[in-house]
C-alpha cells in the first residue's frame, strides 16, 4: 500500500512539474530587460499605461499581460536622475499574436534609449 501511495504522489507531482508556463496563455505577455548600468526606476509603456518598477541594471522585470501590443512602441523610462523618451521610427498597424516577448533597453551612441524586440520562448 505504500508504495503505492508512494508511486501516486511520484505520478502527480511529475504530471504537476511537467506544466509549462505557456500551456495557458490567453494574451501577450511582455517583459523589459535592462540592457545598462543604470536602475530603471520606472518603464511606462505609453500605448497601454502599463507601467513596470525597479528594473536592476542587468536584470529582466516579471512579465505583463497585454491584450494588444507592438514589437516597436514608445517607452518613457525614469531613472534616479533623468528620464528617457522612445519613440519608435515607424508605425506598426500589426499587433502581436499571443506568446511571451522581450523590449530589451539599452542606451544608444548618444545615450538614447535604444529598444530590441526578442521573442521570449
Amino acid at each position: 500500500m505504500r508504495k503505492f501511495i508512494f508511486l501516486l504522489l511520484m505520478v502527480v507531482g511529475l504530471a504537476y512539474a511537467c506544466t509549462d508556463r505557456d500551456d495557458d496563455v490567453n494574451a501577450v505577455n511582455i517583459r523589459i530587460k535592462n540592457n545598462t548600468e543604470t536602475l530603471f526606476n520606472e518603464v511606462l509603456v505609453v500605448e497601454n499605461d502599463t507601467i513596470y518598477e525597479n528594473i536592476p541594471a542587468g536584470e529582466f522585470s516579471e512579465f505583463i499581460e497585454f491584450q494588444r501590443a507592438f514589437a516597436d512602441t514608445e517607452l518613457t523610462v525614469t531613472t534616479d536622475s533623468i528620464t528617457y523618451r522612445y519613440v519608435p521610427s515607424e508605425v506598426l498597424v500589426d499587433s502581436l499574436p499571443i506568446g511571451f516577448y522581450t523590449y530589451e533597453l539599452s542606451f544608444d551612441e548618444e545615450q538614447q534609449i535604444d529598444l530590441a524586440f526578442k521573442i521570449a520562448y
